[in-house]
């Protein structure tokens, strides 16, 4: 199942990147909006189901920190991630509970870059194995403040 992930990530954002396009010419197919950004959110939650590959040094102190780190804090930004994805689809169809979904999901992904700020001031190994579920969960982060505020 983690090998499909992947592939279906960027099937679902292709499939996004037609919709906006199709917007933006003026052509209206909100379907596509559903179905990508729905399929979007599943994925980074199944996301969070798989645990995160890094290789792991033997004089390394396997401790709270690095559990917190490494375990923890990349499956609740991939929930975060997953909740701001679906609190922007409820946002487009103008579905209730939007703005709630937006601000607990960003929120979530705010707190859980700060920890991880300071785990990396704190120099824990392994950290930039996060770095993908970043690059994830920032533009979810960014158009969750565009909706919320604007």
């Amino acid at each position: 199942m983690s090998k499909f992930l992947p592939k279906a990530e960027m099937l679902l954002l292709a499939l996004l990147s037609a919709a906006i396009l199709l917007e933006l010419l003026e052509i209206n197919l909100p379907i596509l909006f559903i179905i990508s950004l729905a399929g979007l959110g599943l994925v980074f939650f199944l996301y969070a189901q798989f645990p995160l590959i890094y290789v792991e040094s033997s004089d390394e102190d396997q401790g709270f920190k690095h559990l917190l780190g490494l375990t923890i804090v990349p499956k609740i930004l991939w929930i975060g991630t997953a909740i701001t994805t679906l609190g922007i689809l409820f946002y487009l169809q103008y579905f209730p509970g939007a703005a709630k979904m937006l601000t607990i999901g960003g929120s979530t992904i705010a707190i859980c870059t700060l920890i991880l700020l300071v785990f990396r001031f704190m120099k824990i190994n392994g950290l930039e194995n996060v770095f993908p579920i970043l690059y994830r969960s920032y533009p979810a982060l960014l158009a969750a403040a565009y909706f919320v505020f604007v």
